[in-house]
């Protein structure tokens, strides 16, 4: 036998160029087995490593074996692999060491592959076995990674990579400790492990970076952890650094709470609290100290308000009375400056807002979400709730995103909600959990929820020319007042949707409409849904029949006409279950014979010869008659047509 092989090589995107090979196989009749292979799986080693380790190969039928080896690491230079003994030859088990001293210019992102081939001495016919084993060469990690901070940013420093032909370095960045410890063949710094990558520098000779957040400041309060990675020109990283954490000097207030006043929280009042700079050098910036507090309306840093001043340094909260949240649409965002009296600017907390809750109501449930930017971390939101009637909230539920479905609520009643966050910031010294509450907003449910979009599937009858649109809801969450769909329908080479008819929902199953007295079984078809008040859902996907959902338009190449009830007319092929016209509107057929004359027309699908000529009447003689036909068939387009070419043979068996 033989077999031939293209392989292409494509670089961006775009073939660059292919090579064919064959192969010749041989298939003998024999009684010898192929000799078995024994080695390592896959691995890895770091440049500079001197990889080592052996491979067997035997003989099941007991012949002598020679083992040999071959691959990349056979052919780069220097350093090139090499095994001892090469090959290996035994009348038992052959052995052979792999040596392979590593160099940094040995590092790719891609492994290597090692073939260990065992060949074994048959007297008749000689069978021979691969192994591969692929060996990745990884560049070392950057050693002694630091991080001090400085100002409002950390100073990253580290040794320079021991591989030369790297060209740069990427820095990774996580809140907090993660942990994490690379396997062995593990290189970069995968996503798992929480760290994003920052930046990068395209020069090997850096082994310096600040961090201070493109220029806007780190936040303080937060322990920041790092790892360094080297690159090379094929995308390859080397193995991640040690973990080096710090975290910014607390020298300026660090913002701890922008909340709804729990003690009186109908009252609306904001309670701002932050923690003192504990690390502030009263030698560069000597007292006495002031609190300037700002307030903005919105997310947005963009009208900032100066609300306040407070002249003592351990006075760290401040309750804002000329605000009442329950009654704004935005939320408010606070800022506290550190001032001396002598120098004075100091610095600033970070900015943060209080929790803003938007509710919007439902059919028998209010959907809560919620906004809030704080430089702290927030991770998890109890919900409360008080009910009509009710004087004092209650807790209803607890979630770790930023929204919540309070279901089973009654329609037409109203419900107050307020959300109770917490948070913390990753350093020690500052009070966890921090507790922020947001304001209070009420809602009433009712009933402006839609149904689901519904699902359909479409079941064509070829014979009586019919569509079975099938169509189900798909969950009773969101249907259980549903109460009637509408089958839609779109015409062959039509962009009109027609209204076809409705039908009643059933509760947790399917229902069924019969699409008849149409012309053809080509179009397309789409639902909806409409509950007890109205609401009506976006309408389902669109299933379309096309021409092949029918059997495609042939004829036979014979007939038999003589009158015993079986294949007497010239029909078209794989139509005794289906009716032609399901998919084709006519055809053009012209039958003749060898010298050209018409015998017979018609532009019924169906066509139903009898083998008579059309001219006379006349029973044909036995033989071959030709045929033209063109066939017009349906298709989601419109008409199209295609030509038929052939010859029916004519058999009556007298």
């Amino acid at each position: 036998y033989n077999i031939a092989f293209i392989v292409q090589e494509w670089r961006s995107g775009i073939k660059v160029g292919s090579v064919r090979r064959d192969m010749q196989i041989i298939i003998s009749a024999c009684d010898n087995d192929p000799p078995e292979i024994s080695t390592i799986d896959d691995t890895c080693v770091i440049a500079g490593d001197y990889l080592m380790f052996d491979a067997i190969a035997w003989d099941p039928d007991g012949n002598s074996v020679t083992l040999e080896a071959y691959g990349g690491p056979f052919e780069i230079n220097p350093n090139a692999a090499f095994i001892n003994p090469d090959p290996a030859i035994s009348s038992d088990t052959a052995k052979t060491t792999f040596n392979w001293p590593t160099l940094c210019s040995h590092v790719r992102k891609e492994p290597y592959s090692t073939v260990f081939k065992a060949t074994d001495d048959d007297g008749e016919i000689s069978l021979v076995n691969f192994k591969t084993t692929f060996i990745s060469v990884n560049a070392p990690a950057p050693e002694n990674l630091m991080a001090e901070p400085l100002g409002n940013g950390i100073d990253l420093s580290w040794d320079k990579s021991p591989c030369d032909n790297a060209i740069g370095y990427y820095v990774y960045r996580r809140s907090d400790s993660s942990g994490w410890n690379p396997s062995y063949c593990e290189t970069g710094v995968p996503a798992y492990t929480g760290f994003i990558k920052i930046d990068e520098m395209n020069d090997i000779n850096i082994i310096t970076y600040r961090d201070d957040n493109q220029g806007s400041g780190l936040v303080h309060g937060i322990n920041y952890c790092y790892r360094i990675t080297a690159f090379f020109n094929d995308d390859a990283e080397s193995y991640a650094s040690n973990e080096s954490c710090a975290s910014l000097k607390r020298d300026v207030p660090i913002i701890t709470h922008v909340s709804n006043d729990s003690n009186f929280i109908e009252n609306g009042n904001v309670e701002v609290i932050w923690s003192k700079p504990i690390d502030l050098d009263t030698i560069q910036y000597p007292g006495p100290y002031s609190y300037i507090i700002y307030r903005n309306e919105g997310l947005n840093w963009t009208n900032p308000v100066l609300i306040a001043e407070l002249q003592d340094l351990d006075d760290t909260i401040y309750y804002d009375s000329e605000v009442n949240i329950n009654m704004l649409e935005v939320p408010l965002k606070y800022m506290v400056d550190l001032e001396s009296s002598t120098v004075g600017y100091i610095g600033s907390s970070q900015k943060a807002s209080s929790v803003f809750l938007n509710t919007e109501p439902r059919d028998k449930e209010i959907y809560l979400t919620w906004n809030v930017d704080v430089p702290w971390n927030n991770y998890k939101a109890i919900i409360y709730r008080r009910s009509e009637g009710q004087i004092n909230f209650d807790s209803v539920g607890f979630t770790e995103t930023f929204f919540y479905r309070d279901r089973g609520l009654e329609n037409d009643t109203e419900y107050c909600y307020y959300i109770k966050m917490l948070g913390e910031y990753s350093i020690d010294g500052i009070i966890k959990p921090l507790i922020n509450y947001s304001q209070i907003s009420c809602e009433v449910p009712n009933d402006n929820t839609p149904p689901c979009e519904p699902e359909i599937s479409v079941y064509t009858d070829c014979e009586q020319i019919s569509n079975e649109i099938r169509m189900w809801l798909p969950y009773d969450s969101c249907s259980y007042d549903a109460m009637r769909y509408f089958i839609y329908y779109i015409a062959p080479g039509s962009s009109e949707t027609v209204l076809v008819d409705s039908t009643d929902y059933i509760s947790g199953d399917t229902s069924f409409y019969l699409h008849t007295n149409l012309e053809s079984v080509v179009g397309c078809y789409y639902v909806t849904a409409r509950d007890t008040v109205g609401n009506i859902s976006i309408k389902s996907a669109t299933k379309c029949i096309d021409y092949d959902a029918c059997p495609v338009y042939e004829l036979p190449n014979v007939f038999t006409p003589n009158g015993d009830g079986f294949n007497d007319l010239l029909v078209p092929l794989n139509y005794d279950d289906s009716n032609p016209k399901a998919t084709v509107e006519r055809i053009d057929l012209r039958i003749f014979n060898r010298w050209g004359r018409t015998l017979f027309t018609t532009e019924d699908p169906q066509i139903n010869w009898d083998g008579k000529n059309q001219n006379n009447g006349q029973d044909l003689p036995d033989g071959v008659y030709f045929y033209v036909c063109d066939v017009y068939f349906v298709s989601l387009d419109g008409i199209q047509n295609f030509r038929l070419q052939g010859s029916v043979t004519i058999i009556r068996g007298q």
